[in-house]
């Protein structure tokens, strides 16, 4: 088993904004799509809905699209820090060893909160995919 990857690997190229198939999503319900208009998100389904958000952990900036959905969050591949992905607030900080230290996950979580939570995309399932809608240039 390696670590994840820093950057961006092989992602999912929008059609304008069909993001992805429902049916091509892998187990982890997540995956990266390389959009025109908002750079590469993180996109999948949690609860039976669907989400698009931007793609950065505010932990240590790995990427959520390789991570995976638990417990209707999209939890960070590194340090499994969860986000809500209806509000782009993180309802759990980093885990393990170091980063899970109490003080230091809470202070991460705070911040992120406070100053710098993932933004959300409004999205919609049609036609068996996963679709921007219209007001995807206000987002959340």
């Amino acid at each position: 088993m390696g670590f994840p990857e820093l950057m961006t690997k092989d992602p999912v190229h929008a059609d304008g904004r069909r993001l992805v198939r429902v049916d091509a999503l892998p187990p982890s319900g997540v995956v990266e799509v390389e959009t025109a208009e908002h750079g590469t998100l993180a996109v999948g389904v949690a609860d039976g809905l669907p989400f698009a958000v931007s793609n950065v952990c505010r932990h240590q900036l790995a990427k959520l699209g390789q991570g995976q959905v638990r417990g209707g969050c999209l939890e960070c591949p590194w340090h499994r820090a969860r986000y809500d992905v209806r509000s782009g607030r993180m309802v759990s900080g980093p885990k393990g060893r170091i980063f899970g230290f109490k003080p230091y996950s809470s202070g991460v979580k705070l911040f992120a909160n406070t100053a710098w939570r993932i933004r959300t995309f409004p999205v919609e399932t049609r036609d068996g995919a996963i679709w921007l809608t219209a007001e995807a240039g206000s987002e959340r």
